[in-house]
């Protein structure tokens, strides 16, 4: 199994960051504000995927989804439990998460490139394909920031499927990430998701476009305040989830 994850539980301290800077600890201690309350986001969660899984990660809001992601991705750490994840981690979470808007689109490119696991002579070779997926050939000296939000949708996405496509990792972690696109642009993704994926790579999609789900994601889990309440295949766990 590439993705393993043990009795996870995450818990988040409800009135934020459980460490501050010394000055905010300070106005806390000061101030006559409620102390912090635990949330347990994620509780018992006990997963296996192995090689070659196309995941859709479905629940409804404030679930875990995103949060399981994270967790998977490194980015957060259990509060208990044990995760193991083999091989190289590439992740779309947060739209424009690693940008740099007042650079221009090759330079984005280069650097969003460099956290995704491209290295810079890969990027290079690949810099006319990933303008050409993402239509912004005529774009590449235009600042980030002035690119509407579903153009930076595009050139970030098309950065991570020349990730997946070169097979410079090995779990790919997507929340939600065709939000602000266009149906042309939809349908290009859709079909590479379908293509793209070796053998060995794991995708895991969290989103709450079920249609989307069904096309590119032969499995799914179902994640509620109980945990994983159903595993299967996607049509089945969605049938379990919209009957619930």
């Amino acid at each position: 199994m590439a993705i393993r994850l043990s009795n996870i539980n995450k818990t988040f301290m409800e009135g934020g960051r459980s460490r501050r800077p010394l000055y905010r600890q300070m106005m806390m201690m000061r101030s006559q504000s409620q102390p912090e309350r635990a949330k347990v986001v994620l509780d018992k969660i006990d997963l296996q995927v192995k090689d070659g899984s196309r995941v859709a990660v479905i629940g409804r809001n404030g679930a875990g989804k995103s949060t399981l992601l994270r967790l998977i991705a490194g980015i957060y750490r259990p509060t208990s439990g044990d995760i193991e994840v083999d091989g190289p981690v590439c992740c779309f979470l947060e739209p424009g998460a690693g940008a740099a808007p007042s650079l221009p689109v090759r330079d984005n490119v280069f650097l969003y490139a460099s956290l995704a696991g491209l290295g810079h002579k890969d990027t290079k070779n690949s810099m006319d394909r990933i303008l050409e997926f993402s239509s912004l050939q005529d774009q590449a000296y235009t600042w980030v920031e002035h690119l509407s939000f579903g153009l930076q949708q595009r050139l970030f996405m098309s950065i991570q499927l020349e990730v997946m496509r070169l097979q410079r990792a090995r779990v790919f972690l997507f929340d939600e990430f065709l939000m602000g696109v266009d149906k042309v642009f939809r349908s290009r993704v859709e079909d590479a998701l379908t293509h793209f994926p070796s053998p060995d790579q794991i995708v895991l999609h969290a989103s709450h476009d079920h249609e989307l789900m069904l096309r590119t994601c032969p499995d799914g889990i179902f994640i509620d305040e109980c945990g994983i309440r159903a595993q299967g295949t996607t049509a089945e766990v969605l049938g379990i989830y919209r009957n619930g």
